[in-house]
């Protein structure tokens, strides 16, 4: 299968002591859950924010769809982040003065799903007239997903997605996302320290200390309802 996304000798360097990223290569086939797995500090949080082109690498190479997205002016780098790019954080980022569908509506781009259909599969659908403060966490997260996918974007970058979400909302979630893969063959690259997450994927890649330790295909993916979610691994 054609690779949607690949890294090719990315460095990253803040200073002559501080290497964050010591020479990626990695790539992404289309409609597929992958896990970047690591721990605070490892590198996984810099190497999203380069691929989703918000971070410029030292050295080394992106492409999106065929792409060196390095190469890209801002007004291109916003073009591709408005039609093929989104980004779920932990923070959820809605803003309080706007309503659910309203913080939803802002996702949107040219090719757009319809709005009804993800809130309804999302379990928001009534929750369209809202404010973020009249609404909890696990919906706040819902929300957010939603304003990410509304465009149906090709890659969708999720960097500790579920860390501020209790067990069944971080389940919930999971499964959500898993639902896009399937259902909109939207690639997803999510970078977690959370073990229980990455055995559900289907292609796990720890990062530490700034270099890929392991890669491997994840031959019996689990279904989020068959873990125990209160149990730390």
């Amino acid at each position: 299968m054609k690779a949607i996304i690949e890294v090719s000798e990315v460095v990253k360097n803040y200073n002559d002591r501080d290497h964050v990223l010591k020479g990626i290569n990695l790539s992404f086939e289309a409609g597929t859950f992958n896990v970047l797995l690591g721990q605070s500090g490892s590198g996984k949080s810099t190497l999203l924010n380069i691929m989703s082109g918000l971070l410029k690498p030292t050295s080394g190479t992106i492409l999106i769809n065929n792409q060196n997205i390095n190469n890209f002016k801002e007004k291109q780098l916003a073009s591709l982040r408005r039609n093929t790019i989104s980004n779920i954080y932990q923070d959820y980022m809605l803003l309080p003065e706007l309503t659910v569908q309203e913080n939803i509506e802002l996702g949107m781009s040219k090719n757009n799903l319809n709005l009804d259909d993800i809130a309804n599969k999302l379990g928001i659908i009534n929750l369209l007239d809202k404010y973020p403060d009249e609404l909890s966490g696990g919906q706040k997260q819902r929300t957010a997903i939603a304003r990410a996918i509304i465009k149906k974007p090709a890659l969708l970058f999720c960097d500790e997605a579920t860390g501020a979400l209790d067990e069944e909302n971080s389940k919930q979630v999971i499964e959500m996302l898993h639902d896009v893969v399937k259902t909109y063959g939207i690639t997803v690259i999510f970078a977690t320290h959370n073990l229980k997450i990455s055995l559900t994927a289907n292609r796990i890649i720890t990062v530490g200390n700034g270099l890929v330790v392991q890669d491997k295909q994840n031959e019996s993916p689990l279904l989020p309802s068959e873990i125990n979610w209160g149990i730390n691994l």
